[in-house]
Formats: C-alpha cells, sequence, structure tokens
C-alpha cells in the first residue's frame, strides 16, 4: 500500500497577517469587517429566516493582495485556513478531503485560490470543475466558510456564485493610492537622492501591480549600482518605471531613418498631447516622451488614477479625436504619402469605440437606443447597412474635427514637437507651460 504523503494531507493553517498589515484596499477591508460579523453572528439572519452564507469571491487583478485578504479574513475572525491552490484545484478528490478534515474543525476557512486557473487535462487546455466544487459547498455548513480568488469574475461559472455557495462577490481593483506610497516609501529606506519627488513617483505608477513595484525597487538599487551612483535619483526610477510599463530603450541604430522616424513621431505625440489637453482637461499627462522603446516608439503617460464610471458621448467623440490627432499631424507636417503603420493602435481604438457608441451604447441620432448584442445572436445581419453607414459618418465626423483642430492649434503642436525633438521627453509641468492657458468649449456635430 502506498503510503500518503504528508504534504499532501490537508494542513491547518493560522494566519500572521491581519488588516492592519495590509496597505491601501480601505473600502474592502470595511466589506470584510462587515462579512465577518455575519459569519461570526449567524443569529442576525434568523429574523430574516435566511441561513449562514458559505462564502465569497475576491476577484481583481494580477498581484493587487487577494489572497493577502482572504488570509487576513481569517485572522481578523480569530479562525484558521486551509488552502486549496495549483494543480490541487483539478483534485476533487483531495478537495473533497478538505472539506472534509475543516468540517471536523469548525470554525475555518478554506481558500480556494486563483480558482479561475487553466490546466491541460488529458491534452486539453481546461478549467477548474466548478460545478463539482458547487456541489462541495452545497454540502457544507455555514461554519465552513468558502474564500475564492480569481482575476476576472467573468472567468466564473454562476453556479458558483449562486444563492447558497459564493453569496458575498467582492471586487479588489488595482493599488490605490496609499498602497502605492507605501512601496515608494519601502524604496525610499534605501540610500536616495533627498530631491525625488514622492507625490510625482506615485502618480506616475499608476495602475502597477505590487509585483512590479517590488521590482521597481530592486531595478532601481541595480541601476544605480550599474551607473556607480552611491543614490537612487529620481531619473532613474522614472527610466524603470517606463522599462517596466513601455519596454527597454532601443538601440537607435535599430530605427530606419531615425532622425525622421523621431521628427514624426515628435508630432505625433505633441498633437495626441495638445489636442487631449484641449478635449479631456481632467485627464492629466504626466510626459510625453519620443525616445524609442521595444513596445513604442513613443507615448503620452497618462496619470489615470481616477477611474471614470461612466463616459459621456461628448467625452468619447473627443477621446477620438485625440486618437486620430496623431495621424492628422504626420499628414499635415509631410502629406499623405507618409502614412505609415505607427497609428494602428489609435486607429483601432478609435474604431472600437465608434462602433461601441453606435452599436451598444445608444449614443447614435439616428439608430437610437438600441444594443445590438441582444440582436445579433438571432440575425448577425440586422440593421448592418445602417450600420455601416452610422460608423462611417461618426470617424468623418471626428476626423474633420480633428483636422480642424490640429490646424488651428498648430503652433502649439510644433512647440512643443520641437522640444521633444530637442530633449525626447516633456514632463507634465513643462507641457502646461507650452500650452499656457488655452481652453475651447464646442458642441459635437448634431447629427452624430
Amino acid at each position: 500500500m502506498v503510503r500518503k504523503k504528508d504534504k499532501d494531507t490537508p494542513q491547518m493553517k493560522r494566519s500572521k497577517i491581519g488588516f492592519d498589515d495590509i496597505v491601501g484596499h480601505k473600502q474592502v477591508k470595511e466589506r470584510l469587517k462587515a462579512i465577518i460579523n455575519i459569519v461570526k453572528n449567524p443569529k442576525a439572519l434568523e429574523l430574516f429566516d435566511t441561513p449562514p452564507p458559505k462564502g465569497l469571491l475576491i476577484y481583481g487583478p494580477v498581484s493587487v493582495g487577494k489572497s493577502m485578504l482572504a488570509k487576513a479574513f481569517s485572522k481578523e475572525a480569530g479562525i484558521p485556513y486551509y488552502e486549496i491552490s495549483g494543480s490541487k484545484l483539478f483534485e476533487l478528490s483531495y478537495i473533497k478531503e478538505v472539506y472534509e478534515t475543516a468540517s471536523k474543525h469548525t470554525p475555518c476557512v478554506v481558500i480556494l485560490e486563483d480558482i479561475d486557473i487553466k490546466g491541460i487535462m488529458q491534452g486539453t487546455i481546461t478549467n477548474v470543475s466548478f460545478s463539482d466544487i458547487a456541489k462541495v459547498l452545497e454540502s457544507t455548513d455555514g461554519k465552513v466558510f468558502t474564500i475564492a480568488t480569481a482575476e476576472s469574475l467573468d472567468a466564473i461559472d454562476p453556479v458558483l456564485t449562486a444563492p447558497g455557495k459564493l453569496d458575498f462577490l467582492l471586487e479588489v481593483s488595482r493599488l490605490d493610492k496609499d498602497a502605492r506610497r507605501f512601496f515608494i516609501e519601502k524604496i525610499m529606506k534605501k540610500p536616495h537622492d533627498r530631491k525625488i519627488n514622492t507625490e510625482r513617483i506615485v502618480r506616475y505608477i499608476t495602475g502597477m501591480s505590487a509585483m512590479d513595484l517590488e521590482r521597481l525597487g530592486r531595478m532601481a538599487v541595480l541601476n544605480a549600482v550599474e551607473q556607480g551612483k552611491k543614490k537612487i535619483s529620481e531619473e532613474i526610477l522614472i527610466e524603470q518605471i517606463n522599462i517596466i510599463k513601455y519596454g527597454h530603450k532601443i538601440d537607435k541604430a535599430m530605427v530606419r531613418n531615425l532622425e525622421e522616424e523621431m521628427k514624426m513621431t515628435a508630432y505625433h505625440e505633441a498633437a495626441h498631447a495638445i489636442i487631449s489637453s484641449l478635449l479631456l482637461p481632467q485627464i492629466k499627462i504626466e510626459q510625453v516622451t519620443i525616445a524609442p522603446r521595444s513596445r513604442t516608439l513613443g507615448f503620452v503617460s497618462y496619470n489615470a488614477d481616477e477611474q471614470l464610471s461612466n463616459v459621456t458621448k461628448k467625452e468619447l467623440f473627443n477621446d477620438v479625436c485625440v486618437l486620430l490627432a496623431g495621424r492628422t499631424a504626420k499628414i499635415k507636417k509631410a502629406g499623405n504619402e507618409y502614412m505609415d503603420s505607427g497609428a494602428v493602435d489609435d486607429l483601432s481604438q478609435a474604431s472600437f469605440q465608434v462602433y461601441a457608441a453606435i452599436t451598444n451604447l445608444g449614443m447614435d441620432s439616428e439608430l437610437g437606443l438600441i444594443n445590438i448584442d441582444t440582436i445579433t445572436p438571432m440575425n448577425d445581419t440586422f440593421l448592418k447597412d445602417k450600420i455601416e453607414q452610422r460608423f462611417l459618418y461618426w470617424i468623418d465626423a471626428a476626423q474633420k474635427r480633428t483636422k480642424k483642430l490640429v490646424n488651428a492649434h498648430w503652433n502649439t503642436i510644433e512647440k512643443l514637437a520641437e522640444v521633444l525633438i530637442d530633449k525626447e521627453i516633456v514632463e507634465g509641468d513643462e507641457l502646461a507651460k507650452i500650452i499656457g492657458n488655452k481652453k475651447i468649449s464646442y458642441k459635437i456635430p448634431d447629427k452624430l
């Protein structure tokens, strides 16, 4: 008889981290405290004739602390936990054993980590068996509380989030400002230039994960040593941030017709930045650069700290104009013959946004309040000709408006382009000085 390995035996654990040990996510932690109160005081549900909740799904991007929050939940609730992760999520017999063991040591938590993981079964990529796990949850009582983590809610079969299973759904978004500042302050404990603007760096790292920020600290140290410096400088930090976000600077010898490419890229990015600043002033720009990198020949970096919950028709149309501004400026500077592949991402995003506005968001004045996604499964030709007509009308209107704006503000675009050609990078503060107090106000075309 083969003896079962100790490591395969479900192990009860006690968390050493609580909510105070996790930076940021203030609202998420407050919600978790409320859930703990319900789990520990199920009698409050008797008034409503409702059984105790059996579980919680925590979902959000990679490396934002979902597993840490699950373990902190265990400590804050004062109960132990069992953990199932990796290939064990595909072993139904092991999952059942964990729950059988957990039921003998209640109250406790079972953590299903990264439940949206995919594996290869008999040569085929497959999901975890959500239906089997749902049946296991059905057989447990409220004293075994399940916390599953996942990257996306869409990847989870609704059978798991049905009533009486994972009752609570909690989204953990990207790291908030407090969390980002915590990582930068960790870096600031190393030898560094006292002139570093911490708040500026905190803005620059918006959207980066905890893993990215841990990597940033190490990369900054290694780069400082590589350069023979005894301190981390602001320039080093920003360069390492740009490497993580946009890739390494590439050897300029690898860029064909480098001077001409950088000149045209300068006009392209300058137009994006100027038209964006005028049409979407609420979205702050941190930097504009034409330094060629492995993922792009230039970019405008936005401070996307405040996420928009809703986008108006005017904002969407303005964003499309911003996306078309780069190609429009290049054509004005060099003529139609200079059209190249550099605007492919801009055109892709602009086309997608216009199509969504017309077919899904009910923003078109002629098609009206429709959502075509509900129709196409039954009839994929429904309104096809009309949609094409309105799509081309929106694109044409955006092109004309963009051309008009680029012409009207050409002197400012040229000024920024010349600075970019000279310096390769322009920070947000300098950009604001170049633009000055220019503000515009206009209505979008009535027939959109």
